[in-house]
């Protein structure tokens, strides 16, 4: 066997274990931390126009994604082996598709119209139900469950929005609140399961 054959043979074994390994990069506490942080800013929205309303959560979720990620990047950074990083590739490559969609979706809506705000509460929570499902193999299995509950949350909301009414900042801050606390759970009892 050539030197080349072995080198791409244990690195298809590394994927193969990475794949089969639950990331433990996302910590539950970091995670339960953004969730009590989204439930608050829903408590203190401001009264907004649908500029002031998507500036805000915006905001919100550039300071809960730096709340969720800072202990996955340091880790990252300086404790990961190669191996491990190889996982936090994979995972992040799984997820973030979903969070350039929200991008997207919130810039398409806004161009179309700030009349149609009342649409990305569901939108939003939709998109990042399928970013958590699309993670689900490196996760714990319970961490699908709240994936499929950001679609059924963003669905209903999708249905039941009212474009006469002022989005509610329960519909975003709520579900992901929520929704946060509950992967955090999900992620501790995981850990539990592996430990034991």
């Amino acid at each position: 066997m050539r030197t080349q054959d072995a080198i791409d043979r244990l690195s298809l074994i590394h994927d193969q274990l990475a794949r089969a390994e639950v990331y433990p990069g996302f910590r539950p506490p970091a995670v339960a931390l953004v969730g009590v942080f989204g439930l608050l800013a829903a408590a203190v929205q401001p009264d907004a126009s649908a500029v002031g309303f998507v500036t805000y959560w915006l905001a919100v979720a550039a300071g809960g994604a730096a709340l969720g990620f800072a202990s996955a990047a340091r880790s990252y950074a300086r404790e990961e082996d190669e191996l491990a990083r190889r996982r936090t590739r994979r995972v992040m490559a799984q997820f973030l598709p979903a969070l350039f969609a929200g991008t997207a979706v919130t810039l398409g809506v806004w161009r179309a119209g700030p009349e149609f705000t009342y649409l990305l509460p569901g939108l939003w929570a939709l998109l990042f139900g399928l970013g958590v499902i699309a993670a689900r193999p490196h996760l714990p299995a319970a961490v699908w469950a709240v994936g499929v509950g950001y679609v059924i949350a963003g669905a209903a909301l999708l249905l039941t929005a009212d474009p006469t009414a002022e989005p509610s900042g329960w519909a975003v801050g709520g579900v992901f609140g929520i929704g946060h606390l509950a992967t955090a759970v999900a992620l501790q009892a995981g850990r539990r399961d592996d430990d034991e």
